[in-house]
């Protein structure tokens, strides 16, 4: 990750992995100035235990840039956060997909999008899962300021009865 200011100046650069392939697909930040990262690691990111093939990771950086806290979940298979959105309440919102049934989900076929809220001190709160029998893939995810998220991504199915 690099920060830059408005004028284009870089002001700083950080970089977090494993030995193995490690990707950043997404950053947001609160209204306090904590920064959020999302994507997927082949590794045990910080220490985490690595689940299967691509896993999720989501890590929490204060308005310093010193990381709070990394959190890395998945299934045997392989699992991406693609996106990632905070609320004002504090909570933020993971998106991206999952080949297997995450967090006791059922997966519905190929690759099944996932939406994860976690509280603001890093609490999951709870995983939907939502796919059809081919791939389908949250890319982004969003929020308004009445509490509604929106997620958005591709399907090569018909979600929710509508047609491909």
């Amino acid at each position: 990750m690099e920060k830059v200011n408005e004028s284009g100046t870089k002001q700083w650069t950080k970089q977090l992995g494993t030995s193995s392939d490690d990707r950043g697909n997404s950053v947001t930040t609160d209204s306090s100035g904590n920064i959020y990262v999302t994507g997927s690691t082949r590794g045990g990111l910080d220490g985490n235990i690595h689940s299967g093939n691509d896993d999720i990771f989501l890590v929490k950086y204060n308005s310093s840039w010193t990381k709070q806290w990394t959190k890395q979940l998945g299934t045997s298979s392989n699992d991406e956060g693609s996106g990632v959105t905070t609320d004002s309440s504090g909570n933020f919102y993971v998106t991206g997909y999952t080949n297997e049934g995450l967090d006791g989900n059922t997966n519905s076929g190929e690759s099944d999008i996932f939406l994860i809220k976690y509280n603001s001190s890093g609490t999951k709160q709870w995983t939907k899962q939502l796919g059809t029998s081919s791939v389908d893939r949250g890319n982004s995810v969003t929020t308004d300021s009445s509490g509604n998220i929106f997620v958005t991504g591709f399907t090569r199915g018909g979600l929710d009865g509508n047609t491909n």
